[in-house]
């Protein structure tokens, strides 16, 4: 979960956060799996398959690529709280193409390191829910806990995963069964994306929907019998650039 207390003596922050990737990802507090090498930026995450016949692969632009994850606060003391965008740049995986376009898969990774909270720009042109400035010690704390062994654990877990185990409608928009992997447990949620194809060696894939925590498992974080707490809802956001493996 997402969240941050301003409380009289100081500022309190506290993180329960449901991903995305995805573009999601999702997040999960599950029992421990021997921990895998985190995957170099340009390589195919673990796991993914060589190039079959007939299959298309596109490689995902980590720095031309973002997911962007919205927290908001909730309970009658919400005011004293602060709403997250929890967000990444340094996704990498691959896109593989086949015909019909129902038959394609993805899997992407993403580094839990590489996530930053609240970064002004992103925060920018939201609304009024996201136009109060939040003090770096929210942000510091928020951050320490996302990472930290009660949420993502990024000591012995340091790579999200998604997969893309179906996928029907087309020939733009698509709903996607992804099966999310946080902390050595599985989760499948239905995703809404778009592809479009902008040229002829470039793959675009979008995504915007909700994600409940409790949907991955998650208890949202709340204090004072919930008069402050983050909502089980989530806000997804992923924009996803690739291009065609030669």
């Amino acid at each position: 979960m997402l969240g941050s207390v301003a409380g009289r003596n100081g500022q309190f922050s506290k993180v329960a956060f449901g991903a995305a990737m995805i573009a999601a990802l999702g997040l999960a507090g599950c029992p421990s799996v021997r921990r895998a090498p985190p995957s170099p930026a340009e390589a195919p995450p673990a796991g993914v398959t060589p190039l079959a016949a007939g299959v298309t692969r596109y490689r995902v632009i980590g720095e031309e690529s973002l997911l962007a994850v919205l927290a908001y606060r909730g309970g009658a003391l919400a005011t004293l709280g602060h709403n997250h965008v929890i967000a990444s740049r340094a996704l990498s995986g691959v896109i593989d193409l086949r015909e019909p376009l129902a038959a394609s898969r993805f899997e992407l990774r993403l580094p839990v390191g590489s996530f930053e909270v609240d970064e002004p720009r992103l925060r920018s042109g939201r609304g009024e829910s996201f136009a109060a400035p939040v003090p770096d010690s929210a942000r510091d704390g928020t951050r320490r806990n996302l990472l930290g062994e009660d949420v993502l654990d990024a000591a012995h877990f340091p790579d999200l995963v998604a997969r893309a185990v179906a996928l029907s409608g087309g020939p733009r928009d698509f709903v996607a069964r992804v099966e999310f992997e946080v902390r050595g447990a599985r989760h499948a949620v239905d995703v809404p994306v778009q592809v479009d194809r902008p040229a002829a060696d470039r793959l675009h894939v979008s995504a915007r929907f909700p994600l409940e925590q409790r949907a991955l498992g998650l208890t949202p974080f709340s204090v004072m019998l919930g008069a402050l707490r983050v909502e089980d809802r989530l806000d997804v956001e992923l924009d996803l650039s690739a291009r065609r493996v030669p």
